[in-house]
């Protein structure tokens, strides 16, 4: 199947588009689009259309199937464990779950699950979701305004896992997935490519933009500059201080160290929520043995963030694989989940959160669905009459079966001379086939003389001694070998007659061996070999 897909991942301080275009077993990556949104409009929604309008001035999407995400911060997030594993129960008892869990109306909310990887076969895990219809509602209608129709709406930190799970080239390991975004963080706990937990923390960089806005009293773009041009080390203070970047931007001492602890404590406050969420999950999944963090995000870019969190976690800290042959930064953290979008769609194993149903279902949805009613009842139809071919043609072959086993069974006992068949009648008849040969290539072996069996007889027998006392006993034809025992009255006779035989030239070797019975009577054995065909 060949598509042209776009993945839309709008995000709190930027947007960020990948196209790829599918072919039967591959894809390929047609473009990267990227649009910070410009904190200098006031009202959110406005600087969010202004982004959009400028990736799709960059990249026209007519003719692209579009599929996005639903961002962590607007979703409502349960890990769910039942004491059973049937996911048609599970699909049942959810309404009660999200009662008790969910905090809200049910009728205002949109719902999904999916189903989770559990270390007890008998119980069954999932993620349940939740957001506001108004929510999904703004978003869609955000979209339209540009004529994009998303037909899937799925969740950040699936995205974020699918990518983890293409690039990922070490088996049988687990690891812990952060993300660093603008205002929120989020973990996956993953075992053996299979997603265990997710979380989503409202902790990001952008508390970082909001406490040098109140240090500095700059507005938040102001700040976004600053913070982009301070390179901020997390690791000391003296780092800053020593490289000298604040003074460009005309910051003293005393901000600066206001700035530094500021951000410090944002990214405990981090740590500490990722080492509660990691004993949260212990709880739940035992002690599990973390292999190492993969990390990425726009806050994945502040120095010294991975020594802080290794140190924390006594862990090996990593970017998430991503894309081999691009080198920009930028690329490498901000797309992984506008990437794992489309990774996502690809996928099609894994039922995974898509929140564009029931009355989000997108129209053009609708309508492609409605032109196939009619093609899908002819193949209802159609499958209907194979199966009863195959049951009428499946009766036939059973009665044409049994006939044919009856003729098989009357032919070997009449051919073959058997009174009772088994039931492989033709192995039964190769096997007698196979003695039968064996016989027959056993007595070829014996005429393979000059001479036929019985003129080689009569031409022994005209050279029989004549005396009365002669007495032959026994005589044994083995293919080319003939053996004469009985006895005589003479040794003489018996000598002449042996030499009689050698005279005539017509065998090959002649054997006598004799021995004394009684003083008128020696018996003798007498070993006559025929010439062979062919040999001189």
């Amino acid at each position: 199947m060949f598509d042209n897909i776009a993945a839309l991942d709008i995000g709190t301080s930027s947007i960020k588009l990948v196209t790829v275009k599918t072919s039967f077993k591959d894809f390929q990556v047609t473009s990267f689009a990227y649009e910070d949104i410009d904190f200098r409009i006031e009202s959110t929604e406005e600087a969010v259309r202004d982004a959009i309008s400028r990736i799709i001035k960059e990249k026209n999407l007519k003719g692209y199937t579009v599929y996005t995400n639903l961002p962590m911060e607007k979703a409502i997030i349960r890990n769910i464990t039942f004491p059973f594993n049937d996911v048609e129960k599970i699909a049942e008892a959810i309404p009660f779950e999200a009662e008790e869990n969910i905090p809200f109306r049910m009728e205002d909310l949109a719902m999904d699950f999916q189903s989770l990887k559990s270390t007890h076969t008998e119980e069954g895990r999932i993620l349940l979701t939740a957001t506001h219809k108004e929510t999904i509602q703004y978003y869609m209608e955000l979209l339209d305004d540009f004529d994009i129709h998303p037909v899937r709406m799925g969740l950040e930190s699936n995205a974020l896992f699918e990518c983890y799970r293409y690039f990922n080239k070490i088996h049988n390991e687990s690891i812990i997935q952060l993300d660093i975004g603008h205002n929120k963080s989020i973990i996956n706990f993953i075992s053996e490519n299979n997603m265990l937990y997710t979380r989503s923390i409202p902790i990001g960089t952008g508390l970082i933009l909001q406490h040098i806005t109140e240090t500095l009293k700059i507005p938040y773009h102001e700040a976004l500059r600053i913070f982009e041009n301070l390179h901020l080390d997390l690791t000391s203070l003296n780092n800053n201080i020593q490289r000298d970047y604040y003074k460009a931007l005309d910051i003293n001492r005393q901000n600066l160290k206001k700035i530094f602890d500021g951000a410090h404590t944002i990214i405990d406050e981090l740590l500490e929520q990722l080492n509660l969420t990691i004993r949260s999950f212990s709880l739940s999944y035992s002690q599990m043995t973390f292999s190492r963090l993969l990390i990425s995000g726009g806050g994945s870019n502040l120095i010294g963030l991975g020594q802080l969190l290794s140190n924390t976690l006594e862990l090996p800290i990593v970017s998430l694989p991503f894309l081999e042959g691009y080198d920009e930064i930028k690329i490498h953290t901000q797309f992984p989940i506008a990437f794992g979008i489309v990774l996502s769609v690809l996928n099609r194993k894994h039922s995974a959160i898509n929140f564009l149903k029931g009355e989000f279902l997108p129209d053009m949805i609708r309508k492609s669905r409605k032109i196939y009613y009619l093609a899908g009842g002819f193949l209802v139809l159609a499958a209907f009459v194979f199966i009863v071919n195959l049951a009428i043609t499946a009766l036939l072959e059973t009665r044409v079966e049994g006939q044919y086993e009856m003729l098989l069974q009357e032919r070997v006992k009449r051919y073959f001379h058997v009174r009772q068949v088994g039931n492989d009648p033709v192995k039964q008849a190769l096997k007698i086939l196979s003695n039968e040969k064996k016989e027959l290539n056993s007595l070829k072996g014996i005429i393979k003389s000059d001479v036929k069996v019985l003129d080689a007889l009569k031409d022994i027998l005209v050279l029989f001694p004549r005396d009365e006392s002669f007495l032959l006993n026994n005589l044994v034809l083995n293919e080319s070998i003939l053996r004469i025992d009985g006895t005589a009255s003479s040794s003489v006779n018996l000598d002449l007659f042996k030499n009689k035989l050698q005279e005539s030239n017509k065998y090959e070797s002649v054997v006598l061996n004799t021995n004394l019975k009684r003083r008128d009577q020696v018996g003798f054995m007498m070993t006559i070999k025929m010439k062979i065909q062919g040999k001189k």
